[in-house]
């Protein structure tokens, strides 16, 4: 019962993980859009606005640290593995294991700092210094919430990793001796 409502738990933040990345898809078509409306009306009706470039960079932030999770979850990630890739298999889980965990503490710290910075700008009621003057608590929670999807992922990865460690599946080979007919493969 418990294990499967660990399964059941990390099959939703993969779930979250992969909605993470069509939500960043999402911000990005929205800034282009903001852009795009930015430039049509200031150069055809020489009518300049005041909300679409930095609507544009909170959107953009949204895609960095909410499409974070979409990242690490698919390994889309920028990472230098030339001397893992040389390690055998167990050698590289390991120390994806322990790098994993590294960086899984690296995004707590992040998050735990971004929240108290959220709550911060959201309880005294932070507003942007431009003309347009935003409240701050909107952009300043992308951070936080990207760095706990992130932390999420991380510990999904370390369930598997630590998963394929110490219950590895052991694959039939090809050539296994086994006919078409055993298999009840029709010629």
């Amino acid at each position: 019962m418990n294990k499967r409502r660990g399964i059941f738990l990390f099959r939703w933040i993969s779930w979250i993980s992969e909605a993470s990345g069509y939500i960043s898809g999402i911000a990005i078509l929205l800034a282009s859009l903001a852009i795009f409306e930015e430039v049509l009306f200031r150069y055809f009706f020489k009518w300049p606005s005041i909300w679409q470039v930095e609507l544009s960079i909170y959107l953009l932030m949204i895609t960095a640290f909410i499409g974070g999770a979409y990242g690490l979850k698919h390994n889309a990630h920028v990472g230098v593995d030339l001397v893992i890739i040389r390690l055998p298999e167990k050698v590289q889980l390991i120390v994806k294991t322990v790098t994993s965990f590294l960086c899984m503490i690296l995004t707590v710290v992040i998050a735990w700092k971004a929240w108290e910075m959220w709550w911060e700008a959201t309880s005294k009621g932070w507003h942007s210094d431009s003309l347009w003057g935003p409240p701050l608590t909107y952009p300043y929670l992308t951070l936080p919430v990207g760095m706990s999807l992130i932390t999420l992922q991380y510990v999904v990865i370390i369930f598997e990793n630590l998963q394929a460690l110490f219950n590895p599946v052991v694959q039939t080979p090809p050539g296994d001796g086994f006919s078409h007919e055993d298999r009840g493969v029709v010629k």
